[in-house]
């Protein structure tokens, strides 16, 4: 009576059931649920991760065009809510 299933398994299983869907699919993220304190700071993060990649020179890339992306969407829900901000220097 061995009724346990093997992870690979219930992982294959998964897969089965859920539509595949490629990264580019997937709807871009919204930050309507955050506080505008909580949005400021992401952006902020992305800042401070500017600033070490120019500190580095051209040695290491921490920042990468889907951290762009990613502050550019913030940028814009910044200037949406009307929250004051200094915008990232790249």
């Amino acid at each position: 009576m061995d009724d346990k299933k093997s992870i690979e398994d219930i992982l294959s299983g998964l897969r089965a059931d859920s539509p595949a869907r490629s990264v580019q699919a997937l709807p871009a993220r919204n930050f309507e649920h955050l506080s505008d304190e909580s949005v400021l700071r992401l952006y902020d993060g992305i800042r401070r991760q500017v600033d070490a990649d120019k500190a580095l020179g051209d040695k290491y890339r921490l920042v990468g065009p889907a951290t762009r992306e990613r502050a550019d969407r913030l940028c814009e829900e910044l200037v949406e809510r009307g929250v004051k901000f200094i915008p990232i220097v790249w």
